[in-house]
C-alpha cells in the first residue's frame, strides 16, 4: 500500500447497533473469573480493524456480506455462549461471566473512501481509529456491558470488520484467537 502524503478527509456512516444473539439455545450458568483473568489493572478494552478485500472471493459477488457474518457469528455464538454474555460481579467484587445469552453488539457502517486511498496511514498509530469504529453509547464499561462488538463496514472498494473487545486477563475469553479464526489474513490496526 503506498503511503498517503497527507490526511484524507471521509465520512462514515454508522447504523444502529443491535445484539446477535447465539442461533440455538445455550446453557444458562455463570463462569468465575480465575484469580489471574479477574485482576482490575487488566480490566479495558482494545479496539482493532481488520480490513478484507470484498472483491478476492468471486463466490461473494452478489451476497450480502454482512447477513453472512451476522448469520455465521449467531452460529458462533452456540460453541462461544460465554461471549453473548455480560460480566457481573460476584461476592467480593470477583467477576463472574453471566452467560445470559443477551447476544453481542453488531453494527454496519459505510466509508465514502478506499482503502488504497487512505494508503498507509492506516497502519498503527491509526489517526482514523475513532472516525472508524463507533463507540457505543453505554457500551464502555466492563461491567453489565457486552463482551464483544463487532462492526461491519463497507468501503468503496474493500470490507471492513472492527472488533472492540472487552479484555479480562491476559487471554481474555480466547480474544487475541478471533483474528486467527478468520478465512483470511486480515491487515491488523490498533
Amino acid at each position: 500500500m503506498a503511503p498517503s502524503s497527507s490526511p484524507v478527509s471521509f465520512t462514515v456512516r454508522h447504523r444502529d447497533p443491535e445484539l446477535v444473539v447465539p442461533a440455538k439455545p445455550v446453557p444458562y450458568e455463570q463462569k468465575q473469573l480465575s484469580d489471574v483473568d479477574d485482576q482490575e489493572a487488566l480490566r479495558y478494552q482494545i479496539p482493532f480493524i481488520m480490513f478484507y478485500d470484498s472483491n478476492s472471493n468471486p463466490c461473494m459477488e452478489g451476497e450480502d456480506q454482512v447477513k453472512i457474518i451476522r448469520a455465521a457469528l449467531a452460529e458462533a455464538l452456540v460453541y462461544y455462549y460465554p461471549l453473548a454474555g455480560r460480566l457481573k460481579e460476584g461476592p467480593d467484587g470477583k467477576l463472574l461471566v453471566d452467560c445470559s445469552g443477551e447476544g453481542v453488539l453488531f453494527l454496519e457502517a459505510d466509508a465514502d473512501t478506499t482503502l488504497e486511498l487512505l494508503g498507509d496511514t492506516i497502519q498503527p498509530p491509526c489517526p482514523y481509529l475513532d472516525q472508524l469504529l463507533y463507540n457505543v453509547p453505554g457500551s464502555t464499561g466492563i461491567v453489565g456491558c457486552p463482551l464483544l462488538l463487532i462492526q461491519n463496514g463497507s468501503w468503496l472498494s474493500a470490507f471492513q470488520v472492527g472488533f472492540e473487545l472487552i479484555l479480562v486477563g491476559p487471554q481474555s475469553c480466547g480474544g487475541g484467537n478471533c483474528g486467527k479464526k478468520m478465512k483470511k489474513s486480515p491487515q491488523s490496526v490498533q
